[in-house]
């Protein structure tokens, strides 16, 4: 398994926003998000995307992976949870392109026996096979559903068999929209579709990779979160570090 990165620190994002997490990102993603606009110069190459480019471009950034097998992914989480008692975050990329892996397998196996509480990080897009891994019922699943402003055709981004099935068969699970004030009219949209087809718990958040750019959608989206009747999460992690990685 290629390891991008892993930290102790805060769940910046959604239900459970505030809790002491660590975070395992993995590399390899089934989207670009080109919409999201971030950029990154690699070489004489300019990665257009999200916030997590690394864990995407796969090809422009393999040499600053991990590769851990199981155990060692184990071992790392034990190592960084020190003596005190957090969640743990399956992150990516799109992590879940990675379910059927022996070792990702192996890996979450260990962390359910030990009674560490696992939150997935989705976009949503991919069936889980819970019939198949019903170990994955134990889990938590924070569905961050792409909408229009990601730049993701309709077609990739929407599964609604899937999203009914998070709900049926997760221990949790939660939608988190990335909202620009820009498009909120197209969005709202397609948020009421998303909602009618496959209902659960819904929390809106600002487009913004930086501070300066959060501050430029928050309170536009506060006010969309009240006029509609939806839950707002903030990013406290780009609220206390700006556009600093591995925090």
């Amino acid at each position: 398994m290629e390891l991008v990165e892993s930290f102790l620190s805060l769940q910046g994002e959604g239900k459970y926003s505030g809790k002491l997490a660590v975070f395992m990102r993995f590399a390899g993603c089934n989207f670009n998000c080109w919409g999201f606009g971030v950029r990154s110069l690699k070489g004489d190459k300019i990665l257009t995307g999200c916030d997590t480019l690394r864990a995407v471009f796969t090809k422009d950034f393999k040499e600053s992976y991990e590769s851990l097998d199981a155990e060692g992914l184990f071992q790392r989480v034990v190592k960084l949870k020190q003596n005190f008692n957090p969640i743990v975050v399956i992150t990516g990329g799109e992590p879940l392109i990675h379910q059927n892996n022996p070792e990702f397998i192996g890996f979450i196996q260990s962390l359910l026996k030990n009674n560490f509480e696992i939150h997935f990080e989705s976009n949503g897009s991919i069936e889980v096979d819970f019939e198949k891994y019903p170990f994955y019922k134990e889990c938590i699943f924070a569905l961050s559903v792409k909408l229009e402003n990601s730049g993701v055709s309709r077609e990739k981004r929407l599964n609604f068999k899937a999203l009914k099935a998070f709900k049926k068969y997760a221990k949790d699970s939660f939608y988190k929209f990335v909202l620009d004030f820009k498009t909120l009219d197209s969005s709202f949209l397609e948020i009421k579709e998303i909602l009618k087809e496959a209902p659960n718990e819904i929390f809106c958040m600002p487009m913004g990779e930086n501070e300066q750019n959060l501050k430029k959608n928050a309170r536009k989206i506060a006010e969309f979160c009240i006029k509609n009747g939806y839950n707002y999460a903030d990013r406290i992690h780009i609220r206390l570090w700006n556009d600093k990685e591995g925090v």
